[in-house]
């Protein structure tokens, strides 16, 4: 059964909340799918999030290194010591609670020091040793561990190394995920089932499932259309997620599963294909579904845009 609440640093968050909270996205690296290279001096950095700040923002997630396909891995150290001095900025100017985009156990420690309450992980507790290893992490530190050292709470995301593609998707491919053959045709168990393998590394750990969130992890590891799915069938996740003790995160902001829609639209007269920083309209339509079947965190870049409509989604339902 879903707790009821979810501390946060100072704050206490409810998971029947009539209105979703939002948690900003602050990238503070060069190449960052969407808004890269716009945060790169800490004056502009706080000045970002004092901006978000005024608009409603309910946590901020501070993230260093850039997860688009392509992606180049930073060292740990190099990580570390930069999200380190944001975080502690950040904290020394506002009170609100930080969240850190990381998958590496040792920035995670470095942050929560400097300040961080929460960890995002988008490997749920279970990157890959390959990965680990050449971002140069120590191999003698889990992530779980340095979770259950600081007693932060978590945002554990679905991902595993499926390819994002169908015409990826080869046999070495499908082998290295180690999945089972139900799973490729059912991207919804892969993600309850990718969901429980997190928990489990967590309740090994001594974590418990209430203070989780997961985050079916669109835009990792699938396709268009399994993206699509999880975004359409969230629902069907919360209620997986309730049944084990978790609430739920839901990060589509500005990726390409809105701006795929958005080009298949031009053969109708649509607006084409959009860059990632013209896609907050597609976002603002997912928020509001997803508020509507029962999401109560979304992760976005902008604050202000999705925080007012979802104002006016709930008047709305109030009206009734």
């Amino acid at each position: 059964m879903r707790p009821s609440e979810i501390q946060i640093g100072n704050r206490v968050f409810s998971l029947s909340s009539d209105l979703p909270y939002i948690m900003g996205i602050l990238n503070v690296t060069p190449d960052s799918f969407s808004d890269g290279g716009r945060w790169v001096t800490l004056d502009l950095i706080l000045r970002h999030a004092e901006d978000m700040i005024r608009e409603g923002v309910d946590i901020i997630d501070v993230g260093c290194e850039s997860t688009r396909p392509g992606y180049r891995i930073l060292p740990a150290a190099v990580e570390a010591e930069k999200v380190s001095n944001v975080v502690a900025a950040l904290r020394e100017r506002f009170d609100i609670p930080i969240s850190v985009d990381t998958y590496k156990p040792e920035v995670f420690l470095a942050t929560a020091e400097a300040g961080a309450d929460m960890l995002n992980d988008i490997w749920g507790l279970r990157c890959p040793e390959k990965i680990l290893r050449a971002a140069v992490c120590r191999p003698d530190l889990t992530m779980a561990e340095v979770l259950k050292e600081t007693g932060a709470p978590a945002v554990l995301m679905h991902q595993d190394l499926l390819a994002r593609s169908a015409e990826e998707r080869t046999e070495e491919n499908i082998a290295e995920a180690g999945l089972m053959e139900a799973e490729l045709s059912d991207v919804l168990l892969r993600v309850r089932g990718g969901w429980l393998d997190s928990l489990l590394v967590a309740e090994k750990a001594g974590i418990s499932s209430d203070r989780i969130l997961l985050d079916p992890g669109v835009g990792f590891s699938k396709t268009q259309e399994e993206n699509l799915l999880c975004i359409a069938a969230i629902d069907e996740l919360i209620a997986k997620a309730d049944e084990m003790g978790c609430g739920v995160l839901l990060g589509v902001s500005r990726k390409s599963v809105i701006g795929n829609v958005l080009e298949a639209d031009e053969k109708s007269g649509g607006p084409g294909s959009v860059p990632p920083a013209e896609r907050d309209e597609g976002t603002v339509a997912t928020s509001v579904y997803a508020a509507d079947r029962g999401v109560r965190f979304l992760r976005v870049h902008n604050v202000k845009a999705n925080r007012e409509a979802l104002l006016v989604w709930e008047a709305l339902r109030r009206a009734i």
